[in-house]
């Protein structure tokens, strides 16, 4: 399980590249990391929780110091020092759990340091404090329309939530999926996924067979998810090794795509699951709208989209209806590629627009799809879109300044 770290440095500066490295590398396995650059940020959220280690610059660990007074004795600290100067000490002079490293050291080295503390023999083994048992929150991204930009949105949300410390999954459940084209797939991920999505299977059928015959059945299945996960640097989050085996992901049933999110949910390892979706009829996208805690309907405003919307929105209403009247009431409007003014009316299941995301100009001839993750104008959206779609109603908690975006 990897320690919940603290990084506490009012210079962002410091804190941005620092966060780029950790998970970029395979610190990022032993190391989560909630950045703050903000005072008050930083000692709110140790009002509310407890990691595993905190390492700031001294005026961040003082002040936190005096406010925890004797709580903080149980929680350990490194001094990011620059002077060399005493260390920074609770209310009463107790020094707490803490010891200096340099501040100012190869990434490498400071993240050796770090890491050393961790198990030294003043801390012992850091390990990871556990996690009010609940139910990870699930964002369904979907959309009536091919090509509306419905990945790539998933995808940089994914990215923007990770870098500001949340831990998101990003499940892909497209027949062709698009995240391939971010990641160096390998033929044992490929089989990995195989795997998963047969177990998956396995235990529904043995589960029906049990019914049949009257017998207990678990409520879930008994399946360690650890070894089918893949970190992917791009994007800062977990998710499964993508896959180009077609006809077995068309064979993922809607049964098959709920129970896929309860396994992840109940792991208690993720703040957020990111679901992005393929057709709005195919039994993946029914077993998301079914399982998600929030719809977010991705559209386009021109003439064309709109209409073929409130066709595939109509189909969907009249071929699932009790589906449909759930889903609509977690369901938002997202539309993609606005460009300042909206031309042509929603379709009627739609009572408003509750975002907006630029159009990107210079996407139409990106050959490097590593860009598509790099926009600072669409960044800057996305934290603004996360913040009103996911922190005011409560679904995650975020720790970071402002709308300032990470590339």
């Amino acid at each position: 399980m990897p320690v919940r770290m603290v990084l506490a440095v009012q210079d962002s500066r410091y804190v941005e590249p620092l966060l780029d490295y950790v998970q970029g590398s395979s610190f990022g396995n032993m190391l989560h990391v909630t950045a703050f650059t903000r005072m008050d940020a930083f000692l709110q959220y140790m009002t509310e929780h407890k990691p595993g280690l905190v390492v700031g610059d001294r005026d961040m660990l003082q002040a936190w110091l005096e406010a925890a007074g004797g709580d903080a004795r149980h929680i350990a600290w490194l001094l990011l020092s620059e002077d060399g100067g005493a260390l920074p000490s609770a209310r009463g002079g107790e020094p707490g759990r803490g010891a200096a490293i340099a501040k100012y050291q190869p990434l490498p080295q400071l993240m050796e340091a770090v890491l050393a503390y961790c198990k030294g023999p003043l801390n012992g083994a850091v390990s990871e404090p556990k996690r009010h048992s609940g139910t990870t929150p699930v964002l369904g991204i979907a959309s009536p329309l091919g090509g509306c930009g419905k990945s790539t949105i998933a995808m940089n949300m994914a990215k923007q939530l990770g870098v500001l410390g949340l831990r998101v999954f990003y499940l892909n459940l497209e027949t062709a999926n698009t995240g391939a084209l971010f990641s160096s797939g390998t033929p044992e991920g490929e089989q990995r996924f195989s795997r998963l999505l047969y177990n998956v299977k396995a235990w529904q059928e043995e589960n029906i067979a049990k019914r049949q015959a009257g017998a207990q059945r678990p409520e879930m299945p008994d399946v360690e998810l650890g070894p089918f996960i893949v970190k992917h640097p791009g994007m800062k989050c977990d998710t499964f090794a993508p896959s180009q085996q077609v006809q077995e992901l068309m064979e993922i049933t809607e049964a098959d795509t709920g129970l896929l999110l309860k396994l992840l949910a109940a792991s208690d390892e993720y703040d957020l699951i990111i679901a992005d979706t393929g057709g709005c009829i195919e039994e993946r996208t029914l077993g998301v709208l079914e399982g998600a805690d929030l719809l977010m309907w991705v559209l386009l405003d021109d003439l064309v989209s709109m209409y073929k919307s409130g066709v595939w929105l109509n189909y969907l209403e009249s071929r699932h209806p009790e589906l449909f009247r759930n889903a609509m009431g977690k369901s938002r409007y997202v539309m993609n590629r606005f460009t300042g003014q909206l031309a042509n009316p929603l379709p009627r299941q739609a009572s408003g627009l509750d975002g907006a995301l630029p159009y990107i100009p210079s996407w139409k001839q990106v050959h490097q799809e590593d860009l598509l993750l790099c926009s600072p104008i669409f960044q800057r959206e996305i934290l603004k879109l996360c913040r009103a779609l996911l922190e005011k109603p409560g679904l995650v908690s975020f720790h970071a300044d402002g709308d300032r975006a990470y590339g």
